[in-house]
């Protein structure tokens, strides 16, 4: 009985901080209220994929940003609660997502270059056990290096990117030692790539990183779409939350299809910060980084639903940042998440368990 409540408790939470969140974001946007009709339409559809209404508050955001309405919008409480855990298993999540772990799952591919990272506690250079006197000496000078959390880290909270002299920070920050103390344990420190050229013309401060959301469906996986996602100016993460800003791409073309969009307050935005005009960029090495997806889905068999990061390296070659185990959904950019698959994947999940239930 009191595992049932807390798994029931689990759910309603998260139920209620996504109503919660979507609500903040609406009032600080141009809110266009939607027609009973358009109410009616997305009941309608929901009651026949899931069998249930779901709140519109989602539906009624996206279309007020973007300005296309669409029964097809994924609310992300519904999401969370029935959605993703039923698509990917939610007791193996925590392993497998952990950046130290990329060397096994991913050898052949890629990736930044480790320095160091700490697993439960313990201190590796690539596969080698090191103390963590001589993972400190490792880091004593580096030219441009990276570190985060390399588990549970999100929305690129607790990144730091620095160069180091005598085992401190030289821009006048901590030492080597306090940022390992303020980790505490499960953190990577990688080299800083060096970005391809026309990525840079998009921000020169960030790594901008293509984000790209796949669909395993049996042997087949699907590219449910790509967007660009690009920081600020002085930032050095690209994510949205951090005041970054996301353009779609056409799968076909490898170019941006339009506008991107930033916060819930700003408009549609033409050009980056740095002025490079938005609409019909050309993303190098696009049509790579879709076959690399396609291939490496397939690494990953509790997962149909990932969310994939790549940046393009100085020589064109796509660079594995990082895979998602549940991604948001870039649907102001984008469009519904799941574009023409939505009836195919929403029924799929009719007979499937929710793993969260299953393993809380």
């Amino acid at each position: 009985m009191l595992i049932e409540l807390l798994k029931s408790r689990y759910i309603s939470v998260r139920y209620r901080d996504d109503i919660a969140n979507i609500k903040s974001k609406m009032k600080q946007c141009d809110l266009v209220p939607l027609t009973q009709g358009q109410i009616s339409d997305i009941n309608a559809f929901y009651q026949k994929m899931l069998g249930q209404k779901v709140p519109t508050y989602w539906h009624e955001y996206f279309y007020s940003r973007n300005g296309n309405f669409s029964v097809r919008y994924i609310p992300t409480c519904i999401y969370h609660q029935q959605i993703i855990y039923k698509l990917n298993q939610f007791g193996v999540r925590h392993a497998y997502v952990d950046k130290g772990l990329y060397d096994l799952y991913f050898p052949d591919v890629n990736r930044p270059k480790t320095i160091v990272k700490n697993m439960n506690g313990y201190y590796y250079a690539g596969t080698k056990p090191v103390s963590r006197e001589e993972a400190l000496e490792l880091c004593r000078n580096l030219p441009a290096a990276v570190s985060k959390p390399s588990t549970e880290g999100m929305w690129g909270k607790g990144i730091h990117v620095f160069s180091t002299s005598d085992g401190r920070m030289n821009d006048g920050g901590m030492s080597m030692e306090e940022l390992f103390n303020s980790y505490g344990h499960n953190f990577i420190i990688q080299e800083k790539i060096v970005q391809h050229d026309d990525m840079s013309k998009l921000n020169p401060t960030s790594l901008n990183t293509l984000r790209v959301l796949s669909y395993r469906d049996e042997h087949e996986v699907h590219i449910l779409y790509v967007v660009v996602r690009i920081g600020r100016t002085g930032q050095h993460v690209d994510n949205e939350t951090a005041g970054g800003i996301n353009a779609d791409i056409d799968i076909a073309t490898g170019k941006i299809l339009d506008c991107a969009y930033g916060t819930p307050a700003e408009k549609r935005i033409e050009t980056t910060d740095c002025g490079t005009v938005l609409k019909g960029f050309a993303i190098p090495s696009f049509d790579k980084v879709v076959a690399l997806v396609k291939e490496l889905h397939p690494r990953l068999p509790y997962f149909n639903l990932i969310g994939w990061d790549f940046g393009i390296d100085q020589q064109g070659e796509p660079v594995l940042i990082e895979w998602n185990r549940a991604p948001d959904l870039s649907q102001t950019a984008h469009g519904p998440a799941f574009g023409e698959m939505t009836e195919e994947i929403l029924l799929s999940l009719r007979h499937k368990p929710n793993t969260v239930l299953n393993n809380l």
